[in-house]
């Protein structure tokens, strides 16, 4: 009958390849779909739809001064502040985030040593200053295990990376080396001046380096200059000192002032040092007040001072031993001293193994997955330094057997 297909017994149907490649083409396209939510397109900077705004170039690390609160929006920031925004983050989408945006998150190490001369200068990004970022930061900032190398800074007021970080303001597994940071005001730090109650730094670190002021009145830490908040899992081997000779100033390896604050399972390396009066050195923080906090937290005797903690208050209850180098190298898991120090840095609950001890060769160093393959490693949190023994020398030659 018309407009019937009758298929006899052991025989196949047919089906036109046109329609066999249309129904493919479908096929094939509901695979490449995006989940429901999910933003598309050049201008989504949040590819991975995990509501952090991916940064891979200097200028958009700048550009986030912008935005503080990380939600990707214009907000109350005019031209020609907005113009520079959107120069780094052309056209993004008004909800690029699945749902609103909560900060931004390195998918690459960037060096501020931008023409690769081994020298920041003039000739540099940002003419080899960079401007800290703030006034108070108060969105979520994820290094992904990446670096920042050769931030370079000499700022007329309180300086770091970050200007303050604001009562919400989070920093997770970022790294910075070599940094070379001066402050003229009175808080100092590599990644932070100033860290308001409530804010976080976890699981980051300064390797190398040198952090100091010039002038005025200050606080000054390898790390950050006045602690608020939170430090966990973290820890400075930056050098702390001042510009010649200066009065009324407190140094720290870790950090210049431990305000209401708390450390966690952190330590410092760096040495600490300065000249002039009314000084207030210290390994791991130059002062310390009565309603601060500090958990299993050391400093390293070869830093300079003979104290982890410097201006104590008298009903201040807590302590942060002084250890050797070979102290704080000898434990190589979550034990002795570092009992404590398998904690939870990522928010989410659960301890979540950041350390990696080495050998009785090392300092504890900070891992990170960045490949993806289920295990955390020292390497791929890069910038960090660990012992590398020496090949064996090859035996004497002996003409019997070598020829």
């Amino acid at each position: 009958m018309k407009g019937n297909t009758v298929i006899m017994p052991g025989r196949r149907a047919w089906i036109p390849p046109i329609v066999i490649a249309a129904l493919l083409a479908l096929a094939l396209l509901l695979l490449a779909a995006p989940p429901a939510g999910a933003q598309t397109g050049s201008n989504d900077y949040d590819t991975d739809d995990d509501r952090l705004i991916e940064v891979d170039s200097l200028a958009k690390l700048n550009a986030i001064r912008y935005d503080l609160n990380g939600d990707g929006l214009q907000g109350s920031v005019s031209a020609p502040d907005w113009t520079i925004y959107t120069t780094a983050f052309p056209s993004p989408l008004s909800t690029q985030c699945p749902t609103s945006c909560q900060g931004y998150e390195l998918t690459a190490d960037l060096d501020f040593d931008s023409d690769g001369s081994g020298t920041v200068d003039g000739s540099d990004a940002f003419g080899g200053n960079f401007t800290p970022i703030g006034e108070f930061w108060d969105g979520t900032f994820h290094g992904n295990g990446h670096t920042l190398s050769n931030l370079t800074i000499s700022a007329s007021g309180d300086a770091g990376l970050f200007h303050n970080l604001g009562g919400t303001g989070i920093v997770r597994y970022l790294g910075l080396v070599n940094p070379n940071v001066q402050g003229q005001g009175t808080y100092v730090g590599a990644l932070a001046g100033l860290m308001d109650s409530g804010s976080q730094v976890s699981a980051s670190f300064v390797h190398g380096g040198a952090v100091r002021i010039a002038t005025g009145n200050s606080w000054i830490g390898g790390l950050v200059g006045r602690v608020r908040g939170t430090v966990r899992a973290s820890y400075s081997s930056a050098a702390v000192s001042t510009s010649g000779s200066r009065n009324d100033v407190r140094l720290g390896g870790l950090v210049g002032t431990l305000e209401g604050g708390s450390i966690i399972t952190s330590y410092a390396y760096g040495a600490v040092s300065a000249t002039g009066s009314t000084l207030s050195l210290a390994g791991l923080s130059g002062v310390v007040n009565a309603s601060a906090s500090i958990t299993s937290s050391y400093c390293s005797r070869a830093a300079g001072p003979s104290v982890c903690l410097a201006d104590v208050s008298p009903s201040f209850g807590g302590s942060a031993p002084i250890r050797t180098p070979s102290e704080l190298k000898r434990p190589t898991g979550y034990t002795g001293d570092y009992a404590n120090w398998n904690q939870n840095v990522d928010g989410v609950s659960g301890a979540d193994d950041p350390w990696d001890f080495g050998t009785r060769r090392d300092y504890p160093l900070l891992k990170f997955d960045q490949d993806g393959d289920g295990t955390a490693t020292w390497e791929e949190f890069g910038g960090q330094f660990r012992y590398i023994p020496p090949p064996p020398s090859p035996p004497p030659y002996n003409p019997a057997h070598d020829h």
